[in-house]
């Protein structure tokens, strides 16, 4: 596969089911950011990862979320991230998956939050799913990177429904 943007031979990432290029470091993530996500077109902040236009869209029609076309990140509020995977995790219908560490590499990563522009905190989320996440404490909110919430939701645990 070639980049959009540039031309270049891209790869595909070990940790998410995404394409990135080797020369501009532009994602491509063909799969939806999500399942149960309707866009409702509105142009929303600037993504963290690729700078684009992120798209206000509903999750689950009761949680506004920001997601981005290109590279499949969900910006949401940290409240709407809890609310969505306990009640997603509760109702699963699929059987768990086990999934593959995380890469330390991640917790190094720095990207502005979309609402105030300030660094986020790339932390271990330690709930379900093994997963490195960004928060902004200031704002309240965070962002999933492609594929982090499928991971969460289908990890193991006593919480999920199957």
């Amino acid at each position: 596969m070639n980049c959009p943007n540039c031309g270049a031979p891209m790869a595909l990432l070990a940790n998410r089911p995404c394409w990135q290029c080797g020369h501009c470091s532009s994602l491509v993530c063909p799969e939806p950011a999500a399942d149960g996500v309707r866009v409702t077109g509105a142009p929303g902040h600037q993504c963290p990862v690729c700078r684009q236009a992120l798209v206000r869209a509903v999750m689950d029609d009761r949680e506004a979320i920001e997601i981005c076309e290109r590279c499949k990140g969900i910006f949401m509020a940290r409240r709407a991230f809890a609310t969505t995977l306990r009640v997603r995790r509760h109702a699963a219908r699929t059987p768990s998956v086990i999934p593959d560490p995380a890469d330390r590499r991640e917790l190094d990563r720095r990207i502005a939050c979309p609402n105030c522009s300030r660094d986020m905190i790339a932390d271990w989320y330690y709930g379900p799913g093994g997963l490195v996440i960004d928060t902004c404490p200031v704002c309240d909110v965070v962002w999933l990177d492609a594929g982090e919430l499928g991971r969460a939701i289908d990890a193991p645990g006593q919480d999920r429904r199957r």
